[in-house]
């Protein structure tokens, strides 16, 4: 499961980079991290709690049951809709890399 956490946190990371340099608006940001980083991690990645809990909650921002492409949903968002899922998505790769590191200095 560590591997798969650190996967995340990489991906996560390089997302809110991609978040911090682009100069787009809110939606188009969340559109394009989206497309590259952030749609690549699955729910099976985190292990079961809230690091899950809060991906899902993501998620389900973005792809819906009655509608699952992400670009119309994303499009159908506010501006502020989409920077509170940027925020979100800020906050999951600060939460997952501290995770990883308590891991990482539980196994020594």
């Amino acid at each position: 499961m560590k591997e798969h956490l650190a996967r995340c946190a990489e991906q996560l990371r390089r997302a809110v980079r991609y978040l911090a340099n682009s100069s787009c608006a809110p939606r188009e940001k969340l559109r394009g991290v989206y497309d590259t980083e952030f749609g690549s991690i699955w729910h099976d990645d985190f292990p079961d709690g809230s690091l899950k809990d809060d991906y899902l909650t993501i998620i389900s921002s973005i792809v819906k049951t009655d509608e699952p492409k992400a670009a119309v949903n994303i499009a159908a968002m506010s501006d502020e809709q989409a920077r509170t899922v940027i925020l979100q998505i800020c906050s999951l790769s600060q939460a997952t890399a501290y995770a990883l590191g308590r891991q990482s200095n539980s196994e020594r």
